[in-house]
């Protein structure tokens, strides 16, 4: 069997050997609010919409909905939304398709990375031990185990095919040659339309020809309206796309860590720190990294100055390293370009993530699979023969960590339940924790891990609204949630049909009315229509209620709902007293 072949096998088999265990997980996190809830992807006739400006979704949108029809992205990513109107067409609501489409998407990513690396590195062995690193390190984990996360991997898959392309083409004369320089091309758009942080492109294949072709920086530079002009040109389109056409709905509302520059660009440094502690020491990395929300008087202290500290190092042995080691130092240039989106330089909604790491990924661990492979060659130069056993002992390891990490990703509850168990001081696990006991009707521990989560600083609308649906009957002790919701996050429409909800079985039609009202301004949903059309028949106003169910016919689409709309208005029963129709 050719190497190729069997280093492709190889990588299949420990891929999946590591991450089969996710084809049992259920739907997790924002993969309820983009499949379980959302009928937009349940039909091609919504396929349209991902070209028109409705694809944006307002965040305070995406905050309010349960059961709605739309994209659910607040960014530009139809090529993303695309997969999703496949899946939903192969495997309806069925998981396990959607993360079978996930995991083999990250083994095609693996196979791509030692194809590459191969013609860069020109060892296969090293390129094989390296595309190994970067598929089974946990930091994987998020990228995989998620349908909704899925952005990095796949947007990763098509950076990877230009790539690849871009470095054959040249070795190609005639169809050949017109034919890669067609799929590198196409490719990028794919990749751009997939996910933002794809933008780094032109500067990785520019670093390529600089450090790995050889060519001078200024020759490099010269061929900027020659032969990148095609990378130059869908770059600056997909910018004027995404910036105005189609402009994320988050612009405007993300705002500096801590309150300064200064203290964002300590927190920045911190991240940094955390993510590159992860990729030195495997067993670091958590279910989900910490949320971090530092203090308005948050100042760089060691954990700041520290990891500063290591970044002026690391700039210094980069220059001196240059000169000797081009490959190194590519690899190096891919990690730092493909960072810059996910940085923070542009404050991100939110601003860590492990899946962040996916693109960046490709560069440490292979410059920490060279190191590795050059520690190997000073043992053997020593008489000291270990290369095999270091090299598989942190494939091993890396295996070990990731296999029970993915389990944490099996649904709401291990997520969940993880986060509270690895940050314990942190509210944010217990509100998640809340809100997956109540999804399970265990509203008692709902109950008490969300009162545990506001003594340790929860001051979350959501975590005050699931509270008052603990107490769903008890209008006394639930008003005040409900109430406390509002003032945190005034458009909370879920809130405001709580409160409504509580007039309407208070004989208090009237003043059920208004909350209702305000309710179906902020977002259609069935229970405000539902509520509202009681209380006006309730108050005898047969002509209003039948109005509204003409509104709710015009903005939802689920016949169900409307069938159940219309047998209010029929059921006299409406006429004697509220009917309760749940939130």
């Amino acid at each position: 069997m050719p190497t190729h072949h069997r280093s492709a096998l190889i990588i299949l088999f420990i891929s999946l050997a590591t991450f089969a265990n996710t084809l049992s997980h259920e739907f997790v996190g924002d993969d309820h609010f983009l499949i379980v809830h959302n009928t937009f992807y349940a039909t091609w006739t919504n396929f349209p919409e991902l070209f028109t400006p409705r694809y944006i979704m307002d965040s305070d949108e995406a905050f309010n909905s349960t059961n709605f029809s739309h994209t659910g992205s607040v960014a530009y990513r139809p090529v993303l939304s695309a997969t999703f109107f496949l899946d939903y067409w192969l495997w309806n609501k069925n998981p396990w398709g959607y993360h079978f489409f996930n995991l083999l998407l990250h083994i095609l990513n693996a196979i791509l990375v030692y194809c590459i690396l191969v013609s860069i590195l020109q060892k296969d062995s090293l390129a094989l031990w390296s595309a190994l690193l970067f598929a089974v390190h946990p930091l994987k984990t998020e990228a995989v185990c998620a349908i909704g996360y899925r952005a990095d991997s796949l947007a990763c898959f098509f950076l990877l095919l230009a790539f690849w392309a871009y470095i054959k083409f040249r070795d190609y004369h005639g169809v050949g040659r017109r034919v890669l320089q067609l799929g590198m091309h196409l490719s990028l758009i794919l990749a751009l339309f997939t996910k933002e942080s794809t933008i780094v492109f032109l500067g990785l294949v520019m670093a390529f020809d600089w450090l790995i072709q050889g060519e001078k920086i200024d020759t490099v530079l010269k061929h900027l309206v020659s032969r990148y002009l095609g990378f130059v040109l869908i770059t600056c389109f997909y910018v004027y796309v995404y910036a105005y056409l189609f402009r994320n709905s988050t612009f405007g509302a993300v705002h500096l860590m801590g309150g300064s520059w200064s203290n964002h660009i300590a927190m920045m440094l911190r991240i940094a720190w955390l993510y590159l502690e992860t990729f030195l020491w495997p067993p670091l990395v958590k279910g989900l990294p910490p949320v971090y929300t530092p203090p308005a008087d948050f100042l760089p202290g060691v954990q700041v100055l520290f990891p500063l500290g290591l970044v002026v190092v690391f700039i210094y042995i980069y220059g001196r390293w240059r000169r000797v080691e081009p490959r190194e130092t590519f690899f190096i240039l891919w990690f730092l370009l493909s960072y810059i989106p996910v940085s923070n330089i542009i404050p991100l909604a939110n601003p860590m993530a492990y899946r962040f790491m996916y693109i960046p990924s490709i560069g440490l661990l292979t410059v920490i699979a060279i190191l590795i492979d050059k520690a190997v060659l000073y043992l053997q130069s020593n008489k000291i023969d270990a290369g095999k056993i270091l090299r598989l002992g942190v494939v091993a390891l890396c295996v070990v960590i990731t296999i029970p990490l993915n389990m944490a990703w099996r649904n709401n509850l291990t997520m969940a339940s993880q986060m509270v168990r690895d940050f314990p001081a942190n509210p944010t696990g217990y509100l998640h924790l809340g809100i997956a006991y109540y999804d399970h009707g265990a509203l008692d521990k709902a109950q008490l891990i969300l009162q545990k989560g506001f003594e340790r600083g929860l001051d979350d609308p959501r975590g005050y609204y699931y509270m008052g649906l603990c107490l769903l009957n008890d209008f006394k002790r639930s008003r005040p949630y409900y109430e406390k919701s509002i003032y945190l996050f005034p458009k909370y429409a879920l809130a405001y049909i709580g409160l409504g909800r509580i007039e309407l079985f208070e004989g208090a039609y009237e003043r059920a009315i208004p909350y209702l009202e305000k309710a179906l301004h902020l977002t259609p949903s069935y229970t405000a229509y539902g509520y509202l059309i009681q209380s006006h028949l309730l108050l005898g106003r047969d002509a209003e209620a039948r109005a509204i169910l003409r509104q709710a016919e015009a903005s939802l689409t689920d016949e169900r709902y409307l069938s159940s709309l219309r047998i209010l208005i029929e059921d006299p029963k409406s006429r004697q007293g509220p009917v309760d129709i749940g939130l």
